[in-house]
């Protein structure tokens, strides 16, 4: 990782630039306030002490159980950034620099900054007191960097109109539970010809006589199995559509997200059939989220298992009492014909 020169230096010339690039008022801060001031941390009980500090702790994705499970697989160095004004801390950024590619040989975020945690996580937030710090860091943070998934929180609107912050290119899918209490509640919800579809894909695979298991953790190991499997076989000679689990470190990440499970639930659906596990779906369910994270399914041998195994999902989600189920970015072929929910999130890049 790029070495700092100094750990701590003053910001004496951000307010000057922001307004020269007509974004703030010269009104709104003194130029010349000497009260500003940005800190790097770069020690993990440091940094884990801002996190707690600021997070909202909303999302599950805002939990610090989560970021460190990515920095157990991972290892990259954190790098947040502190803004001081007089001796108190009113904002972090907190970062981490991508020192080597995180699966494949094109992974986008290959040496440069990016959320403590990598990009994959979603719903992320400015830890700010005041959302008009937000520019002054970001003015800051060091180059080239980053930030995906920021959500679209109305105090965010007037960052539109600031350099490098702009829409996501895939929509966020969500299924809102609140009025559904039954499976069929859920499917009489689509069209005709898709609601036939997704029962008959079910009544196929139900033939089968299949035994689901709930929370065998140790599960975990076949959906590692199956996920590789499906996308070696579906892109045999493409390197960057393989599985992410083809890289040794992102399983480590999915076993410490089973590990660290303290304020949410960890849950893994098991689809066996004919004695053998074909199917696996891992999701975290907090405060009343439930959040479906990933799946191993062997496709090829049982049309409509990918179907069956998301109906579990649905399932489980309404047994557990959630009121939402968060499919996470990208439509993966599936989802906008299912009729789910969306929205845009952003990010920034500079």
């Amino acid at each position: 990782m790029p070495a700092s020169k100094k750990n701590s230096f003053k910001v004496t010339a951000l307010n000057t630039q922001l307004v020269k690039n007509n974004f703030l008022p010269e009104n709104q801060i003194s130029s010349t306030s000497p009260k500003w001031e940005i800190k790097i941390s770069q020690n993990l009980t440091e940094c884990h002490n801002l996190w707690n500090k600021f997070s909202p702790n909303e999302s599950v994705f805002d939990l610090w159980e989560i970021r460190d499970a990515f920095y157990q697989g991972y290892k990259f160095s954190p790098h947040f950034l502190s803004i001081y004004q007089k001796s108190e801390i009113v904002g972090v950024l907190p970062l981490w620099f991508n020192a080597t590619p995180t699966f494949g040989k094109t992974a986008s975020d290959f040496e440069k900054y990016t959320w403590f945690g990598s990009n994959w996580p979603e719903d992320n937030t400015f830890f700010v007191q005041d959302p008009q710090i937000i520019p002054f860091l970001l003015l800051s943070c060091p180059k080239p960097v980053e930030l995906a998934c920021i959500k679209p929180l109305p105090s965010y609107d007037f960052l539109k109109e600031y350099p490098g912050y702009a829409l996501e290119e895939d929509k966020k899918y969500f299924l809102d539970l609140s009025q559904v209490n039954t499976l069929d509640d859920f499917l009489s919800q689509l069209k005709k010809k898709k609601r036939y579809n997704l029962r008959r894909d079910r009544k196929r695979i139900m033939h089968y006589d299949p035994i689901i298991n709930i929370e065998d953790h140790e599960n975990i190991e076949e959906m590692f199995r199956l996920s590789i499997e499906r996308f070696r076989k579906k892109y045999p000679d493409e390197p960057s559509e393989q599985s992410a689990f083809e890289d040794e470190r992102r399983k480590e990440v999915f076993r410490s997200l089973i590990n660290n499970a303290k304020d949410y639930k960890v849950r893994l659906i098991t689809t066996t059939i004919n004695g053998k596990i074909e199917a696996v779906e891992f999701g975290l369910v907090y405060k009343k989220t439930y959040y479906a994270l990933n799946a191993g399914v062997d496709v090829s041998h049982f049309s409509g298992l990918g179907v069956f195994s998301n109906l579990l999902v649905i399932e489980d989600a309404l047994n557990l009492g959630c009121t939402k189920i968060d499919f996470l970015e990208s439509d993966n072929n599936w989802k906008a014909s299912w009729h789910l929910s969306t929205y845009y999130q952003y990010q920034f890049t500079k």
